[in-house]
């Protein structure tokens, strides 16, 4: 940054400096549970237990299950920087110090969407194969592997955001098996929706009757209390027809904390520019995909 791309500080008159604008606070934070990390991978593993129990005819040996390892999530810690120059003229010549000194604000405001956008990547890339899980399958998948069989955690055909819709998606969560194949007490606990889904997400969990019919039937979902966090709205979602159930699945989406966000300033001595930059380092991942269940169209 020279003082040509400051011009009109170093000259009087200016009335204002615009640009710095409001951002959403941290939403990631929504979804993921995030832990420190002294390590330069971590490692989830899933295991298989015994599944069900077989009879046994009289006199027959009892029947004999394995147990062991299927799937192992890596977590790969990435680093993330952004720097900016300033010379010794621009510095020394702003006339208005007190609002423009704001470009540490503005390095901080950029690595914080950063990091918004690296951790709504992962459900952005939910349904597409390049991206897949531990399991081999996309996050959102309907063949999701267990021993002997598969399962799904995607809706059969995209269906728009309803109570149908929601209905059906607390039925498929509450009948998914582990990897043996015995059926885990697994519950919703949030609806997740981009910026378009912001009306219906709120229709659906906070009427109190069934919303879009000329009944008076109760609302079932708010009755039951079904998604006792409520709905929470991601602006950094890209898929406006998308729609998300995050459960209470343990080590479902994870972010994992190498380094936390620092500055640092550099002053060069023999041209006396100012470098500042900021680095942080993280990862975000989902080890359990029982954790999602939902629609990608």
């Amino acid at each position: 940054m020279n003082i040509t791309q400051i011009a009109n500080l170093v000259r009087p008159g200016t009335h204002a400096i615009v640009g710095d604008y409001k951002t959403y606070s941290s939403e990631y934070s929504e979804i993921y549970t995030t832990m420190p990390s002294e390590m330069a991978v971590e490692y989830d593993v899933e295991m298989k237990f015994t599944g069900l129990g077989q009879y046994r005819p009289e006199g027959a040996p009892t029947a004999v299950d394995d147990m062991g390892q299927r799937y192992v999530t890596q977590y790969n810690h990435r680093y993330f920087g952004l720097a900016f120059n300033i010379t010794r003229m621009a510095l020394v010549n702003n006339l208005y110090k007190s609002k423009f000194p704001i470009q540490m604000r503005a390095l901080k405001k950029s690595m914080h969407q950063t990091k918004e956008v690296s951790a709504a990547s992962v459900i952005n890339n939910a349904s597409n194969a390049n991206f897949p899980m531990a399991d081999g399958q996309a996050l959102l998948s309907n063949a999701h592997p267990i021993d002997g069989g598969t399962f799904s955690n995607i809706t059969a055909i995209h269906t728009d955001l309803s109570e149908a819709a929601l209905e059906a998606g607390v039925i498929a969560m509450g009948m998914w098996p582990d990897v043996a194949g015995l059926t885990v007490a697994t519950k919703p606990i949030k609806l997740l929706v981009p910026m378009q889904g912001f009306f219906t997400a709120d229709r659906l969990l906070k009427s109190q009757f069934r919303p879009g019919v000329d009944t008076n039937d109760i609302n079932a979902i708010n009755n039951k209390g079904i998604f006792p966090k409520g709905y929470v709205v991601n602006h950094y979602l890209t898929n406006p027809n998308a729609w998300y159930i995050l459960s209470d699945a343990d080590n479902g989406f994870q972010h994992f904390e190498r380094e936390p966000f620092t500055t640092d300033v550099y002053c060069d001595f023999s041209t006396d520019s100012l470098m500042v930059k900021a680095i942080e380092c993280y990862s975000f991942g989902v080890t359990n995909v029982r954790s999602i269940y939902g629609t990608q169209p």
